[in-house]
């Protein structure tokens, strides 16, 4: 089944997505995640599975995990990763860092990934509205 990947780590932005694509994308597997690391290696196991990707940049502070400290990081290093890989599924940046956006839509498009950006606003409006037209029109585009 092919699945459609969302690295997001805002609690009511995940809630909001994850019903939103349970109603409206029933034929794919949700993945999610709100870190770096677990995402890459999720691509790396998987790496033909994914429909399409959305990446939020900024994921937060480090975090106590046990005894050690550990680091999220942030949309850029999926990106960085991705621009290694054969394009093989549309990627959508949902993120509000207006700094780092543009440097993760270059680095795909110049890898030849089909890249796209939803600009999130205080509400969680966007992810019904922007972001599902976007996810509809890039998802019927590749199928």
């Amino acid at each position: 089944m092919p699945s459609i990947l969302v690295l997001e780590d805002d609690e009511d932005r995940t809630t909001t997505m994850k019903k939103v694509l349970t109603e409206r994308f029933d034929r794919f597997k949700l993945v999610f995640f709100d870190n770096a690391p677990e995402t890459i290696a999720w691509l790396k196991e998987n790496p033909k599975e994914a429909a399409i990707i959305c990446l939020d940049h900024d994921l937060g502070p480090n975090r106590q995990v046990g005894d050690a400290v550990f680091d999220p990081g942030t949309g850029r290093d999926v990106v960085n990763y991705l621009a290694t890989q054969t394009p093989l599924c549309p990627v959508i940046i949902h993120t509000t860092n207006d700094w780092a956006a543009p440097g993760m839509e270059m680095a795909l498009t110049d890898a030849g990934w089909k890249c796209s950006r939803v600009i999130p606003s205080v509400d969680l409006e966007w992810i019904q509205a922007a972001w599902v037209r976007k996810l509809k029109g890039l998802i019927h585009t590749e199928s």
